[in-house]
């Protein structure tokens, strides 16, 4: 090969804007050489042609109308250095477009026929939903190699992110999406080494945002063998992107490229996403030669993202700003800090330094969302404790709030008794035990919540240790214990905190029935206090102990006796009637608690009007019981209803205004309309994460119903990816709730589909256990888990270990119209007559295939 060949396919395989470079530091002093280089590749770039052989010979590419196998060419939409890629529309088995990607006519040398391979099965291992699938591969009529992926309609993740001005939070929950995309690839053996936006296209599925992680046409393999051909880079042959290139990349040593060459290329991702700037400019590095690129990318240290900002041009910065919707002094303040070391631990030079996985980077960013602490940043106790309390801003909110009630009781106490003039020892008595509520919330309450005594990373177990030591010094408090009016108010306190928490709920009980109890004792079995105190323990014993019974007993109590005191149209008084209908539906008596909700709904239309907070929080129980008696159509009319009101009147959006989301979408998945479920979850899904934080329960909600729509519809690889989410978190915040468990089962049901049997087992198994131990009263769910169960036994061929976990299913199945779809309870039957048609049992065959045709 000529030296005016080598140094042409050399120019070809770096991008164009520093081809120029390239020659200028290759051909310095031979002009004659220059021109001649230069000529062939100005040739190439004008007209698709490419030079071959001595003599050269001026061959064409493909155009559109061409076709390749069973493709035909549309149009070219992209270029590399060794291949081009096409729209392509395929005919046959099925018609539709793709994007195909073959090797450029006089480019098929051996290094490169190699790499191109590379690219083919480095795709061909991915199954992952932002990553761009390869769907089949072949060969040219001249023996060029060509593979066809999924055609991705989308712009690069950085320009969708400014078109849309998207939010920091948006564009992180973006990133972290590429970052599971990236350790799926690392995972397989996988390096991608050219991480940059243009191979990172965001599409929309259903009006959400998808990321899709393209072009793997350098990676290399970290197991084993991706190609039989050998790929060799040359020395001093840049492979990547140098704006995004990592220091081993660019030193080009003996040192081998690993998994963290894509974490450095990621940080760069993230310090544009955020700054809108890649840390070394593109086009300023284009103008350095080789040896001083590879300098500065090893050797300089890049400022800060939020340096960055700060020393941008006014106009420039404002722009940046206004593309994250806000302006400049608060986009420089919500880098500096936590994101500030995300980023620059990323780009470490050392990358020993640097996260281990894309998925421990995936992890901190989501910290950040969560207000953790992460761990790119050096921990304090300082930085620990404020992490603490933005994260868990109810928990701090509830514990002030405590304290502020109870000190303000206090001082009423104190005021009402001098207003009153009542006796000197009256009012001394009064003053006392406003300074003893003071003394006792100040030193032995509050004064052990400081962060060297407790658990940042575990908000809510750390504020139940501080109300655990509180409660045992109140126990040993002579003087508070003397005081019965004010330890009820203490309890009372001390268990409302812990059921907000959701945690130590035996202590939350023991406390509450203290409180009742005192309360009863000093002012009487109808005062307002004691029916305060006993509604607070109602709804423990209904929403969270599950000891249903006594829940209804003492919730009619309380109803009953608000009534007689406060009247039947007082706020509190319908309170209690909500709990006591909740009671019952958690019993399943829905045609009771369905005439308690009708009637508490009237009284609130009637006393607040129709479009009030307070009546659409009746409207929205009301239409919880009927979809739960499988009256949908209704039901969904109330949901829209709510949703509709609540627009109306302008009111921000809160957990509970997603909660009428969920359950229009939980309502439509029932009625069998799954992609008006979809649309509706997608809709609120994103304002939910904004509104109410990611990990937020009714967030997780709508992630979970979402998931469930999602694999009815088919779409098991989005319902696999939001359900894996789901679950992460739920075990992390509550592992043995149910809804952890549902993810648990959905997650199962998605797995079995796509025959990963294995995976799916364990977590079925967990999930019926869940089922059985803690919500027997749900009797739908331990069926479903058994019978998604049984399929698997089904799949091994174990037909009695199948029968035995299938049959037992059959009837709470065909009865939970008013929980399970169509669609589910007879896919669920339909097991059984798959496991009887694979046994060879014809007569029961029939018999079940005759008990799902029923189901409608």
């Amino acid at each position: 090969m000529s030296r005016e060949e080598e140094l042409f396919h050399a120019a070809l395989e770096l991008p164009a804007e520093r081809r120029d470079a390239f020659l200028n530091e290759k051909c310095a002093g031979d002009d004659a050489l220059h021109q001649q280089v230069a000529a062939l590749l100005a040739a190439h770039e004008q007209a698709g042609t490419i030079v071959s052989g001595e003599p050269f010979t001026v061959l064409l590419t493909e155009k559109a109308g061409d076709r390749i196998g069973r493709y035909k060419l549309l149009e070219q939409v992209g270029e590399g250095g060794c291949g081009a890629v096409y729209v392509a529309e395929q005919e046959e088995p099925v018609r539709r477009r793709v994007a195909l990607k073959v090797i450029k006519l006089g480019m098929d040398t051996k290094q490169v026929i190699a790499r191109f391979e590379a690219e083919r099965q480095a795709l061909a291992m991915m199954d992952h939903p932002n990553i761009a699938k390869v769907l089949d591969a072949g060969a040219t009529e001249t023996g060029r190699p060509f593979f066809m992926m999924e055609l991705v309609r989308g712009v690069p993740i950085t320009e969708y992110c400014d078109k849309n001005k998207l939010s920091t939070t948006e564009r992180l929950d973006l990133f972290v999406q590429v970052c599971r995309a990236i350790q799926h690839a690392h995972q397989k053996g996988v390096i991608h080494r050219d991480i940059k936006p243009s191979n990172i296209l965001v599409t929309l599925h259903d009006g959400v945002p998808v990321p899709k992680v393209i072009d793997f046409g350098i990676a290399k393999a970290t197991q084993g063998r991706l190609t039989d051909q050998t790929v060799y880079t040359a020395f001093e042959q840049f492979i990547g992107t140098p704006a995004y290139m990592s220091p081993e990349q660019a030193e080009m040593s003996g040192l081998d490229i690993d998994t963290r060459s894509d974490i450095y290329a990621l940080g760069v991702l993230l310090y544009e996403l955020l700054t809108g700037r890649p840390p070394f400019d593109s086009k300023e590095l284009a103008k350095l030669g080789i040896d001083e690129i590879r300098r500065t990318i090893r050797e300089q240290e890049p400022p800060r993202p939020s340096t960055r900002l700060s020393t941008m041009v006014e106009g420039d910065l404002t722009t940046t700003a206004s593309r994250r919707r806000t302006d400049a002094p608060k986009l420089i303040h919500l880098l500096r800090g936590d994101l500030d070391w995300i980023v620059m631990k990323c780009l470490e030079k050392d990358r020993t330094r640097r996260y281990e996985t894309a998925n421990g980077l995936a992890m901190d960013v989501q910290r950040y969302l969560a207000n953790e602490p992460v761990v790119a940043r050096p921990p304090s106790k300082l930085y620990r404790f404020q992490k603490l309390a933005r994260r868990n801003k109810l928990v701090f909110a509830a514990a002030g709030a405590v304290a502020a009630a109870l000190l303000l009781g206090a001082v009423l106490s104190t005021l009402q008794a001098i207003r009153a003039g009542r006796a000197e020892a009256r009012e001394s008595r009064a003053r006392r035990q406003a300074e003893v509520m003071n003394r006792f919330l100040k030193d032995d309450m509050l004064g052990e919540s400081s962060p060297d005594m407790s658990a940042p990373e575990e908000a809510r177990n750390a504020m139940a240790s501080v109300l655990k030591r509180a409660s045992l010094k109140l126990e040993q408090n002579k003087e508070i214990v003397g005081m019965p009016e004010l330890e009820a108010t203490l309890r009372l306190a001390f268990g409302t905190t812990y059921r907000k928490l959701g945690v130590s709920l035996d202590e939350a009980e023991r406390d509450l029935r203290r409180a009742v109890e005192l309360r009863r004792q000093v002012f009487g079995p109808l005062s307002a206090e004691t029916l305060a105190a006993q509604e607070e323990l109602a709804w423990l014993l209904v929403g969270y102990v599950r000891n249903y019974e006594e829940g209804e007993a003492l919730s009619l109590q309380t109803w009953q006796g608000r009534k007689q005191v406060l009247g039947a149209e007082h706020r509190d008084t319908l309170d209690s009637m909500d709990t006591y209908a909740q009671s019952l539906t958690m019993q399943n008596k829905s045609s009771e608690a369905e005439k308690i909700y009708r009637e508490s709904l009237a009284v609130r239309e009637r006393v607040f009007g129709p479009n009030n907070s307070f009546t659409l929080t009746a409207l929205n129980n009301l239409a919880t019981v009927l979809q739960e008696r499988g009256e949908w159509p209704e039901a969904e009319r109330m949901y829209r209803d709510v949703i509709q009101r609540t627009r109306q009147l302008g009111l921000p959006e809160s957990p509970d205004s997603f909660g009428a989301y969920n359950n229009l979408g939980l309502t439509l998945l029932l009625e069998g309309k799954a992609e008006d479920a979809v649309a509706v979850l997608s809709d609120a899904l994103p304002r939910a994460r904004r509104s109410c934080g990611p990990e937020h329960v009714a967030t997780l909600h709508l992630q979970h119903v979402l998931a469930r729509v999602l694999t009815l519809a088919g779409r098991l690889d989005e319902a696999e990816s939001l359900a894996r989410g789901t679950l992460e978190v739920r075990q992390r915040i509550m592992p043995m709730h149910e809804g952890t468990g549902r993810t648990m089962l959905i997650l199962g049901r998605v797995l079995v589909e796509k025959n990963k049997l294995d995976e799916a087992e364990p977590l079925l198994r967990e999930a019926l256990e869940l089922f059985r131990a803690r919500y027997p009263m749900k009797t739908e769910l331990a069926p479903q888990a058994a019978n998604w169960l049984g399929t698997i036994q089904l799949a091994r061929q174990r037909y009695p270990d199948a029968e035995a976990l299938l049959l037992p299913t059959a009837d709470p199945i065909l009865a939970s119209a008013g929980q399970m779809s169509v669609a589910e309870r007879r896919t669920a039957i339909d097991h059984i007559v798959q496991l009887y048609q694979a046994w060879g049992k014809p007569d029961q065959v029939a018999a079940w295939q005759q008990k799902l045709d029923s189901i409608r």
